[in-house]
């Protein structure tokens, strides 16, 4: 009789001590609440704070805008500045994973008194190390190709926490990306 009642309780606590385990590893807590509704909370001063007292008004100068319906396929058709418009080659010669981003210019219209510099929606492509690092990759878009106008926005950085990155680069105003004019495109090499 003595052997029974001690084995249910070995069994009672192996169980307990299991499930608490479990609690424990996945980090589940158990809270209880008071159902004493006599217990109030401390009266707190009404803070509200309007919008206006935390971010201040941006100018004109400040603000960058992006047409989300303007895709970069649909730039092929554009005339604006096609003496450099071409593909562009990446070519990735880290040890490090890198993700390349590209932000597209609209092409201006010549009659607009708007100064302000439009830019498409933003792409980006991914890359292990070493990807490409030989001949380089011509990048595309899932809806068309992608061509590369002056103007247009790159960087790159590294995916593996290292805070390393390249650019931003200007197509057509720094000296990366670089243009080859037999290929008609833009070169672009990571360096580690």
């Amino acid at each position: 009789m003595k052997f029974a009642l001690y084995r249910n309780a070995a069994i009672a606590v192996c169980a307990l001590g299991l499930i608490g385990f479990m609690v424990g590893c996945w980090e589940i807590s158990v809270s209880f609440e008071s159902a004493d509704s006599q217990i109030s909370e401390p009266n707190l001063p009404d803070q509200t704070v309007s919008s206006t007292t935390l971010i201040p008004a941006t100018t004109e100068t400040d603000k960058i805008g992006i047409n989300d319906t303007h895709i970069l396929a649909n730039r092929q058709h554009s005339t604006a500045n096609a003496k450099n418009q071409g593909t562009l080659r990446m070519s990735n010669q880290t040890d490090q994973p890198v993700r390349l981003a590209l932000l597209a210019r609209q092409p201006q219209v010549k009659d607009s008194s708007n100064q302000q510099t439009n830019y498409d929606v933003p792409a980006h492509w991914d890359f292990d190390p070493q990807e490409g690092s030989a001949k380089g990759l011509i990048l595309s878009l899932p809806n068309g190709n992608l061509k590369l106008e002056t103007g247009d926005i790159i960087v790159a950085f590294a995916q593996d926490g290292s805070r390393r990155y390249w650019g931003p680069y200007v197509v057509g105003q720094t000296s990366v990306p670089e243009w080859n004019s037999q290929n008609r495109e833009w070169s672009l090499v990571l360096n580690p």
